[in-house]
C-alpha cells in the first residue's frame, strides 16, 4: 500500500494512506456519470430556450453549461474541502503534501494541467514517489485516503470549557493555531506504533520549544493537556 509521507510545519513527518490508481479512476467514472446528467439537465434547458425563441438566455445557459463541466473538478475541490463527488464515494481527497487544505491556487493548477494528465496521469500516479498526477507534482498536491481515526477519550473532552477548569501549563498560551492543529492531526492519527512515534516526537520539540516537560512521561497525556490549556488562554475572557 503506497504511503505519503507529510511534513508538519514542525518538521513532524506523518504517514498517510495513498488512494490507491483504482479508486482515483473510479472517482473519475463517478465523476463523468455525474457530469452527464448535468448535461442532460442542460440539453433539456437549452431545448426550452431554443423552442421559445429565447436566443439571448439559450446562449446564457450555454455558457454556464460550459463554465460548469469545464471547471467542475476546480469547484467542487475548492468548496468540498478537496473532494469531488467520485471522491466523496471513493473516500479520498486532495491535501497538501504538508497536510494542509489546498489553496485556491493550487486547486487551480491541478485544474489547469488536466489537459496533460488525460495523456499522462495515470502513469505519473503509478510512478511518482507519492502517488501524484502531473497536476498534484505541480501544485504540491497529493490525494490520500480519509481514515476514520479513533480518538483518545481525553481528546475529545473538552476541559477547558469546564467553569473548574484549571491549566496545567501557562507555557500553552505561547503556542500558535498552527502548532495547536499540529498537535491535533497527531492525536487524531490511529492508535498503533506509528502514532506512538509521531506523538513522542511532537513532545520532544514542544518541550525543547517551551522549556516544559510531561509531569508523568505520559507524552500523549501531556498534548492533551497543551491543546486544553492552550485553548483555555486564547478564549479566556480578560
Amino acid at each position: 500500500m503506497a504511503q505519503t509521507s507529510i511534513i508538519t510545519g514542525q518538521n513532524v513527518k506523518i504517514q498517510q494512506t495513498a488512494a490507491t490508481l483504482l479508486q482515483r479512476v473510479v472517482a473519475w467514472i463517478i465523476d463523468y456519470i455525474a457530469l452527464y446528467f448535468v448535461s442532460l439537465f442542460f440539453i433539456a434547458i437549452t431545448s426550452v430556450f431554443a423552442l421559445g425563441s429565447s436566443e439571448n438566455a439559450m446562449y446564457v445557459c450555454l455558457v454556464i453549461y460550459i463554465l460548469t463541466i469545464a471547471m467542475y473538478p476546480f469547484w467542487m475541490e475548492l468548496f468540498n474541502n478537496g473532494q469531488s463527488l467520485g471522491k466523496m464515494a471513493m473516500k479520498i481527497r486532495v491535501v497538501c503534501l504538508d497536510g494542509t487544505r489546498p489553496s485556491i491556487s493550487a486547486l487551480f493548477i491541478r485544474w489547469i494541467t488536466l489537459i496533460f494528465d488525460s495523456v499522462l496521469g495515470l502513469a505519473f500516479i503509478i510512478f511518482s514517489k507519492n502517488s501524484q498526477r502531473i497536476g498534484d507534482l505541480a501544485a504540491g498536491t497529493t490525494v490520500v485516503k480519509i481514515t476514520k481515526a479513533i480518538q483518545p477519550a481525553t481528546f475529545n473532552a473538552l476541559y477547558f470549557m469546564s467553569r473548574n477548569f484549571k491549566p496545567t501549563f501557562p507555557e500553552a498560551s505561547k503556542l500558535t493555531m498552527h502548532q495547536v492543529g499540529i498537535i491535533e492531526k497527531v492525536l487524531d492519527l490511529e492508535f498503533g506504533e506509528e502514532r506512538h512515534r509521531y506523538i513522542n516526537q511532537l513532545t520532544d520539540k514542544i518541550t525543547e520549544m517551551l522549556g516544559i516537560k510531561p509531569k508523568d512521561n505520559n507524552y500523549e497525556k501531556f498534548l492533551v493537556t497543551l491543546y486544553n490549556d492552550f485553548h483555555f488562554y486564547a478564549t479566556k475572557v480578560v
